[in-house]
């Protein structure tokens, strides 16, 4: 939850991409 600051409050700690997010 780093790139997208305004979906980190909904998308959980996937790690889909790397990033710590789903997208």
């Amino acid at each position: 939850s780093v790139k997208m600051a305004e979906n980190e409050d909904i998308q959980p700690l996937v790690c889909d991409n790397g990033t710590g997010m789903v997208k």
